[in-house]
């Protein structure tokens, strides 16, 4: 009889350990499931907000979090400069690269014959990149914004990148990836 008993005690423990086992793991799959839709969701709110933030800008001649004492079309390499000193890079032409930096985006200006900015590139930041551009697909991109007015692959080196551009005003964006779900820059460009 007490052998019975303790047989019968230690099924019951193995059972209700196996419960517990199963049912933590169970739950475990299920508060994963539920963070990853979470998070997919967090990341197309981003994108959503990021998107709007971009265009908002464009229609104006701006790019996200750039000082509003630059103007395209009006501003030239020495306003530039006086901003933001010369660039790391040096002297490239028809380009000035300043670099992204923690909690700074990095962009470039394009000047015309008369060093006055025709083109401004917006690379985001590279920390955390997730919060900016990196959150912003050709998928989310297109379902915000609709189809694009012209769309084009570029060779940029060994690198076949897609730019997909969008009227903005007087200005159109040029949205480059580098693959569907890779967002290198945007570029702001006169539609004229």
């Amino acid at each position: 009889m007490k052998r019975k008993k303790t047989f019968t005690r230690i099924v019951a423990t193995a059972a209700i350990t196996g419960i517990a086992t199963f049912g933590s793991t169970h739950v475990a799959h299920l508060d994963t499931t539920a963070h990853a839709a979470t998070s997919q969701t967090e990341i197309n709110q981003t994108a959503v907000k990021n998107i709007n933030e971009i265009y908002n800008a464009g229609i104006k001649g701006e790019v996200p979090r750039l000082t509003k004492d630059l103007k395209f079309g009006v501003s030239t390499r020495d306003d530039d400069r006086s901003l933001f000193g010369l660039p790391p890079e040096g002297d490239t032409g028809s380009f000035d690269y300043y670099h992204a930096e923690m909690g700074y985006p990095g962009y470039a200006f394009g000047y015309d014959k008369n060093h006055v900015i025709s083109e401004i590139r917006y690379f985001g930041t590279n920390v955390e990149r997730q919060t900016n551009l990196g959150s912003i697909t050709e998928v989310n991109l297109k379902k915000q914004l609709g189809q694009p007015n012209f769309t084009k692959k570029i060779k940029n080196g060994n690198l076949v990148q897609t730019k997909y551009t969008y009227h903005a005003g007087a200005y159109d964006l040029e949205f480059i990836f580098d693959n569907a779900t890779s967002l290198n820059h945007v570029n702001l460009v006169s539609n004229s």
